[in-house]
């Protein structure tokens, strides 16, 4: 059986804000701003829930800002983008 490549998986971490608020920072690296825009566009905002949000992504420091009720469940959810949540 043939198998397309997978898709390399990148690595975050989240940190903990006021009310429910969570900055997410990419930790691997990326080479380019609309790499980075992309990823955040297209697989972050896949994976919300209901009630999430997410705050405009921010190049310079690789993050964006994430209000959620279900953090467990937005980290299960990254698995599906092939992004994994570094220790805490």
């Amino acid at each position: 059986m043939l198998a397309l490549p997978s898709k390399p998986w990148k690595k975050v971490k989240i940190e903990a804000l006021a009310d429910q608020g969570y900055r997410v920072v990419f930790v691997s690296e990326m080479a380019s701003e609309a790499e980075f825009l992309e990823t955040v566009e297209e697989d972050i905002t896949d994976i919300l829930g209901v009630n999430d949000e997410i705050g405009p992504p921010d190049w310079p420091t690789r993050s964006f800002t994430l209000t959620t009720s279900d953090l467990p469940g937005f980290k299960r959810n990254l698995v599906f983008a092939c992004i994994m949540v570094e220790l805490e």
